[in-house]
């Protein structure tokens, strides 16, 4: 029986070139960004994430969106704060209960959210393309592999990865 210990390969050289890989995958990716979701207002990580929620949710209420979004309450509603003044995202009441705070997309967080899907499409199709459809399958099999640690990564988890 063969040692392992002599036959595998080292795994820092191996890490020092996905790490590579990824730096050079990112530049590519941001090159080859379409402009348009920056184009109409600037949004921060937090707040893109926020849309891309309420974009594949709908109207939801607050403590639904700061479940979903995996933030206290106080930092969603901090967030919504910021995209109401950016006039991406609406408040309503609900007329049954003026206690409960429904927030959705207005019609500029609704642009700006097809813009970023746009944006995700571009960047994916750019990595795709350069791969066999056989290659492609692999590939999404090891992603997948990969973002799965000890538990399968749940459709939610999939749906809200911004």
């Amino acid at each position: 029986m063969e040692d392992q210990s002599q036959t595998a390969t080292p795994l820092e050289p191996q890490l020092r070139e996905l790490i590579a890989h990824f730096d050079l995958l990112y530049r590519r990716l941001l090159q080859a960004r379409p402009l348009a979701a920056a184009s109409e207002v600037a949004a921060s990580r937090p707040e893109s994430r926020t849309i891309m929620i309420l974009g594949s949710k709908g109207t939801t209420i607050m403590s639904e969106l700061a479940r979903a979004s995996n933030l206290a309450l106080s930092t969603a509603t901090n967030t919504v704060d910021k995209l109401v003044g950016k006039e991406l995202v609406e408040r309503t009441r609900v007329d049954e209960d003026r206690r409960i705070v429904q927030v959705g997309l207005s019609e500029k967080g609704k642009r700006f959210y097809e813009a970023f899907l746009e944006c995700q499409f571009a960047m994916g199709r750019t990595m795709l393309e350069a791969l066999s459809p056989g290659e492609r399958e692999i590939f999404l099999e090891l992603m997948a592999k990969m973002t799965q640690p000890a538990g399968a990564a749940t459709e939610a988890e999939l749906a809200h990865s911004a």
